[in-house]
């Protein structure tokens, strides 16, 4: 006869660790005031990144086997960093990117592709001081990204 399962409950160490209760609402106001209060100028960390992307894209000729983690460390600074400084833009068309690299593993020519498009899409935000997501422009880029990946999984029967 077999066994009669049990359900066993893991100790939560991470909250020994770190203790009971949650975040004093002062420092939560005050962290949100400095988020919306940000002056800082995004434009050259921006530029920065897409600088160290497109280079990444020139290493990757010579070594593909490393691509998918080089090129998601700006990817993912972009992203987390559009919206904190003032540019939601940025944030939208980055998750759209991370979300197909993450998709599709290992990155091919086509891929490759979608990424150069990405670099000139945000070039372009950046350039024209693009920071709503709502802009016609902003849309116009985010649908043209979207769209290109759709044809990339179409192309590779991922739908």
């Amino acid at each position: 006869m077999a066994e009669k399962s049990r359900l066993v409950k893991p100790e939560n160490t991470l909250k020994k660790k770190v203790g009971n209760g949650g975040f004093d609402e002062k420092v939560l106001v005050n962290a949100q005031k400095v988020i919306e209060e940000n002056t800082i100028d995004f434009k050259p960390m921006a530029l920065e990144f897409l600088a160290q992307l497109g280079q990444i894209l020139e290493e990757i000729k010579t070594d593909p086997e490393t691509a998918h983690d080089k090129i998601m460390y700006p990817l993912m600074q972009l992203k987390a960093q559009g919206s904190l400084f003032h540019f939601p833009l940025i944030t939208k068309i980055s998750y759209i990117v991370v979300d197909f690299l993450e998709n599709i593993g290992k990155i091919d020519d086509n891929a490759l592709e979608i990424v150069g498009a990405y670099k000139k899409s945000i070039f372009a935000v950046v350039s024209l001081n693009l920071q709503s997501e709502d802009s016609k422009v902003g849309k116009e880029l985010c649908t043209a990204l979207v769209d290109a990946c759709n044809r990339y999984y179409k192309a590779k029967g991922k739908t």
